[in-house]
């Protein structure tokens, strides 16, 4: 008995240090190579999801798939639990390679057609665990009889269990407030007063462009005379500047894409929040103008200019260039509205 204490004490304190180096050594990795956008401050719950996921939630996932598996198919609980770590592994970055890193980097993807896309990459991440998991699940299953409509039906059962909790758990720590909360309508129906003046940049930075409210083609202008009207650097992120002279509400930008807008109401505390944070769309909210009646312009991810009303809950794409600077077409309206 005094041996064995003497062991437990000698390498109990070894081993906990080993699984201590490991767990570190993981989430190094796991923080280095995730294919997420990352800042030097917290992070948004859906940036930890990801993280908590590919590092942990793999080995979790896998535990339970290889119960059910062992449970209903007869396969030794110890090999499945090895075969499907590393199957959850390969889906997992297969699916963060291919629709995070790829797909939902596509251009052509805007606040218009968002909510068509999530519902597909929800599907095709589906698609793709099953793809990549069915070999794994074939190699413990390959002595049944039937092996591989076994194998189909087991990838089916066991991954449609998993992928519900999955779903879930993202769901849960994702922002969709500005597209859940609004109603996407076309540039032409939304014309605020007065009527304001767009300029901003094309996409690739290459040109300087002018849209007035109530046109639907922008002009090209002098990029000496788009720079004249931002002498200072542009602040991306923070309070959002006023042109509006009577207003009970102050709006905010956040660096992340989960802050997203903040509008607090002065007089009566009220709180509004608009977002777009999801595994399949990560998209910032910068470069807002507060306009007369709570108009709200800004800059949507990389290349999307929206007019957002909050009030009549309604948004619109105008125009699809970066940095956006908006003044009235007549500044004495902003001062004479009661």
């Amino acid at each position: 008995m005094r041996l064995i204490l003497i062991y437990s004490k000698r390498y109990g304190s070894l081993i906990a240090a080993r699984s201590k180096l490991a767990l570190g050594v993981g989430l190094g990795i796991g923080l280095s190579l995730y294919p997420s956008p990352a800042s030097a401050n917290g992070g948004s719950a859906l940036l930890w999801t990801g993280l908590i996921h590919l590092v942990v939630g793999n080995l979790v996932i896998a535990y339970l798939e290889a119960g059910l598996l062992s449970w209903w198919f007869g396969t030794p609980r110890g090999r499945s639990l090895l075969v499907l770590v590393a199957a959850n592994y390969a889906s997992a970055w297969a699916g963060a390679l291919l629709l995070v890193n790829r797909l939902s980097q596509y251009s052509g993807l805007t606040i218009e057609n968002i909510r068509t896309w999530l519902a597909i990459a929800t599907l095709l991440a589906f698609l793709i665990t099953l793809i990549v998991e069915y070999p794994f699940v074939w190699l413990l299953l390959r002595q049944h009889k039937r092996p591989v409509q076994t194998a189909l039906k087991a990838t089916l059962l066991i991954h449609g269990l998993s992928y519900l909790l999955l779903f879930g758990w993202y769901s849960f720590n994702s922002q969709t407030s500005l597209i859940s909360q609004m109603q996407v309508m076309p540039a032409a129906q939304l014309q605020p007063r007065p009527a304001y003046t767009l300029h901003y940049l094309s996409p690739d930075g290459a040109q300087a462009l002018r849209l007035t409210s109530g046109e639907t083609e922008p002009v090209a202008i002098d990029r000496a005379a788009f720079d004249a009207l931002s002498p200072e650097p542009q602040s991306r992120f923070g309070p959002v500047p006023k042109l509006a002279a009577h207003t009970d509400w102050d709006y905010y930008t956040h660096v992340f894409s989960a802050g997203g807008l903040l509008g607090i109401n002065r007089a009566t505390q009220a709180r509004q929040h608009f977002a777009l944070e999801t595994p399949f769309a990560v998209w910032a909210i910068s470069h807002a103008t507060h306009l007369p009646d709570d108009w709200l312009v800004f800059q949507l991810d990389r290349d999307q200019i929206c007019l957002l009303h909050p009030a009549s809950q309604r948004i619109a794409l105008i125009a699809r260039g970066k940095d956006p600077v908006v003044t009235l077409s007549d500044p004495a309206e902003s001062v004479k509205r009661p």
